[in-house]
């Protein structure tokens, strides 16, 4: 059981590895062909080409940290409201 685990493990880390090479080739592929671009514009006096996106951008968060301990929506504790509510507010 424990090397199927460890097996498995690897194969993610493996294809996460291979998807990581593949992002890095395309963006030096990128990079490559944007370079190439500025010397043809910086020699023929055109304008220069849009930098290509190299990282794209953060996605925005879909939820807050924490959402499920943060929410208000369950009903008070009724014994602890009872409890304390002779007390003088500080």
């Amino acid at each position: 059981m424990e090397a199927r685990v460890e097996r498995m493990v690897h194969q993610r880390m493996e294809a996460e590895w291979q998807r990581m090479d593949e992002e890095n080739r395309l963006r030096m592929e990128q990079m490559f062909q944007y370079m190439q671009n500025i010397a043809t514009a910086t020699s023929m006096g055109t304008p220069l080409p849009q930098p290509p996106m190299i990282f794209p951008p953060p996605q925005p968060p879909t939820h807050t940290p924490n959402q499920s301990v943060a929410s208000n929506t369950q009903a008070q504790d009724p014994d602890l409201s009872q409890r304390f509510a002779g007390m003088p507010p500080h």
